[in-house]
């Protein structure tokens, strides 16, 4: 029903999930809120990125090339401008697949306002590492397929360090449009856990069981018990923070890493530093995201506004990947010849008439398609481990 699966526990029998990337609780959650003024906030929050980068970066040995997934967003552009100032020379390393939403321009921007080398890779082929990916995988992730191209890129352009920037949105309220929707869906008088699941997840999460074969269609899930973030009293923003933390970067980003290895690169995460952590663990809520405005990574701008280009201060939230339509344009042909007569079908598991009627529609939803490109990744993902 989602992209991922949130529980720790693998959702393949006999399969263990190794993750051990720390988990936040509700007590941590109630860490007193710090009373000093934005400004001062921001002073100290800015020191301690140059602090993580610096104890991370003297860490590597000399000689050895640094690189920065870099989508021209603040997160990464921040980690490239700290670098830059502390005396590196990092390439920025983007991947796009040649579409008009594609992150090259905004991340050519940042490279050449730092003076740095942008290194710049168009995809062609989405689909075609995903055996290989998800079979390093304890879990399949449709989306780990172009991340791991990415990984190859940048072991291609002789960066053996590579930087990403995975986290900041997680701490700092950077998911502006996600929680826009989720605090509408609950101020209409949905649950917590259900405003949650459609707002945060709208191109994913659907109560449409249509999709499933006789073997899933009695399961009822227990949606409260994989989302155990929202039965207490914190505040409903700051639960979806640990939700979006604990479940989503925890298991469905965070896994990722270990592609790395495959191609021989160091990754880096400076933002999820333990003393990044606790330090946004102090920041009132309201520095993170304002509903009334829409403001997002309130404090975290702040502390970087000089840092970086103002275009990329201003620059909304956007995800890393193709479009729906660009998938689906490559997808077809395996889902048709994969998943409709595969094991998850035979075995009835999957309904073969939703990804029937999915792949013969001229328009297919957003939703069909993920559910398509979800299946499709799980058979290669069985073929690998079979």
């Amino acid at each position: 029903m989602l992209r991922y699966n949130p529980s720790d526990l693998c959702f393949i029998h006999g399969r263990n999930k190794i993750n051990d990337s720390r988990k936040l609780t509700i007590e941590d959650f109630r860490t007193p809120k710090s009373d000093l003024s934005i400004e001062e906030m921001a002073i100290r929050l800015r020191q301690l990125l140059f602090d993580i980068i610096r104890s991370k970066a003297t860490q590597i040995p000399k000689g050895c090339h640094l690189g920065v997934l870099a989508s021209g967003g603040i997160d990464s552009s921040t980690i490239l401008a700290v670098l830059v100032r502390l005396g590196y020379d990092p390439q920025a390393i983007t991947v796009g697949f040649g579409e008009e939403h594609d992150e090259i321009e905004s991340a050519e921007v940042v490279a050449r306002n730092l003076g740095i080398r942008h290194r710049v890779r168009v995809v062609d082929k989405i689909l075609d590492s995903t055996a290989i990916t998800n079979s390093l995988l304890d879990e399949p992730y449709r989306a780990a397929c172009f991340y791991y191209d990415t990984l190859k890129f940048a072991h291609g352009c002789g960066v053996e360090y590579l930087f990403d920037g995975l986290g900041v949105d997680e701490f700092f309220g950077g998911y502006d449009f996600r929680y826009e929707r989720v605090l509408q869906l609950a101020a209409a008088g949905r649950s917590r856990v259900k405003s949650y699941l459609f707002g945060a997840h709208p191109n994913d999460y659907t109560e449409d069981e249509k999709m499933f074969g006789p073997l899933l269609r009695e399961i009822e899930i227990d949606w409260n018990g994989m989302f155990p973030y929202f039965d207490n009293s914190l505040p409903f923003l700051e639960q979806v923070f640990i939700a979006d933390y604990n479940a989503k970067c925890r298991q469905n980003f965070v896994p990722l890493a270990r592609l790395a290895a495959e191609v021989d690169i160091d990754i880096c995460y400076p933002w999820l530093n333990n003393e990044f952590i606790d330090f946004s663990l102090r920041v009132p809520s309201e520095l993170k995201y304002d509903p009334a405005s829409g403001r997002s990574k309130i404090l975290f701008r702040k502390a970087v506004e000089d840092l970086v280009p103002s275009e990329v201060i201003r620059k909304p939230k956007q995800g890393f990947g193709p479009s729906p339509k660009r998938v689906f344009d490559e997808l077809r042909t395996p889902v048709e010849d994969i998943v409709m007569d595969g094991k998850l079908v035979s075995s009835g598991y999957l309904n073969r008439g939703y990804y029937e009627t999915a792949i013969e529609a001229d328009c297919p939803s957003t939703i069909q398609i993920n559910k398509c490109w979800d299946a499709f990744t799980l058979e290669k993902f069985l073929e690998e481990i079979s």
